[in-house]
């Protein structure tokens, strides 16, 4: 009795950890072994460090009248590996795009945001350039807007995270 019990218990408790056990809609097995799976923590980190970038720029334009290009190099260099790195894995979704306008969305909102991210860096590392003739409200703005882009792809990154796991539960 006890013994059929027991392994009643564990029937149920195998039958429900199976859906964790399933593969994932996203990361299969063949995916993770060639390196085409996206990873979501990477992407998340990619575009974390490139906004810590973009905060020290906004610092040094909010408390000098302009940054030294040697600084603005460095900052947008690291703003620029970030987020091709966060594209990159970005990119690795589209596959499963093309059956998901959901998804689809989410991908062109964030690589949207991206390209704006990239088109300020340029634009700032170009009025860097200029030394002290530098324009501060020029820099300035070029940082504020890639704050303010990197904002709105940091909620569109926790909205793809929800719609990944949702897609994952089918």
């Amino acid at each position: 009795m006890q013994k059929r019990m027991m392994l009643g218990c564990c029937a149920v408790v195998l039958l429900s950890a199976l859906p964790a056990l399933a593969q994932n809609a996203i990361r299969s097995a063949g995916s993770k072994i060639t390196g085409s799976a996206y990873r979501e923590w990477s992407a998340q980190s990619y575009h974390r460090a490139a906004y810590g970038h973009v905060e020290a720029l906004n610092e040094y334009s909010r408390s000098y009248s302009y940054i030294p290009e040697e600084t603005a190099k460095e900052h947008a260099a690291e703003i620029r590996r970030n987020i091709t790195a966060a594209k990159k894995e970005i990119a690795k979704l589209a596959p499963k795009a093309k059956d998901d306008k959901a998804l689809a969305k989410h991908i062109e909102t964030l690589n949207t945001k991206y390209d704006k991210v990239l088109a300020d860096c340029t634009a700032l590392e170009t009025e860097a350039a200029k030394g002290e003739k530098a324009d501060g409200k020029k820099i300035s703005e070029s940082s504020a807007n890639m704050n303010a882009d990197l904002k709105t792809a940091e909620a569109e990154h926790k909205k793809l995270g929800e719609h990944l796991k949702s897609i994952e539960k089918k």
